[in-house]
């Protein structure tokens, strides 16, 4: 019986906080957009940083603001490159693939930084995901509020991930006490 309580606890734990974030969910949304839900975000960030430190976890919120930077940035170098050479390989403008290039290539310096704060390269890579993921909702990658519906979840997932392990952690200790 021992072992069966011992796999059961993180189980248990996600469980528990998973059914309290799409509670969380049904009463925050809709500040945002009625009818919207963006559970899948905070989803996404518990998963990402499930395990991560406290400092990875702080590092991911610049990260998500980077990565709302970069998506768009991509979209104006996308679309500005795509005005001055209309180019296109199976459906996608060429100039679009470069400016996924350049943006990414920029963006994978910040890992170099380890001085800055700056480089939570899965945070910066989920803030991409998030921004065009947007769309979704019907929201425009350039969107203020996006970035905001970005930041909130991503810190509710955030947050996800600490109290599970948190609990995780206390649940063991309690169970080998006894």
């Amino acid at each position: 019986m021992n072992k069966f309580i011992k796999i059961s606890i993180t189980p248990l734990v996600v469980g528990v906080i998973a059914g309290t974030l799409v509670f969380t969910d049904s009463l925050i949304a809709p500040l945002f957009i009625a009818g919207a839900s963006f559970t899948w975000i905070a989803f996404v960030n518990w998963t990402v940083f499930f395990g991560a430190s406290n400092i990875e976890r702080l590092k991911a919120i610049p990260g998500y603001i980077i990565g709302f930077l970069a998506a768009n940035a991509i979209i104006i170098i996308g679309d500005n490159l795509s005005n001055i050479v209309d180019f296109k390989l199976i459906n996608i403008s060429i100039m679009t693939v470069l400016a996924v290039f350049i943006v990414n290539f920029i963006v994978m310096y910040f890992d170099k930084a380890k001085k800055l704060f700056l480089n939570s390269i899965p945070g910066i890579f989920v803030g991409i995901a998030m921004t065009f993921s947007g769309a979704g909702q019907q929201l425009a990658a350039n969107n203020m509020s996006l970035l905001l519906i970005i930041i909130v979840y991503g810190i509710l997932g955030l947050l996800c991930g600490l109290g599970t392990n948190f609990f995780v952690k206390k649940l063991n200790t309690k169970l080998e006490k006894n």
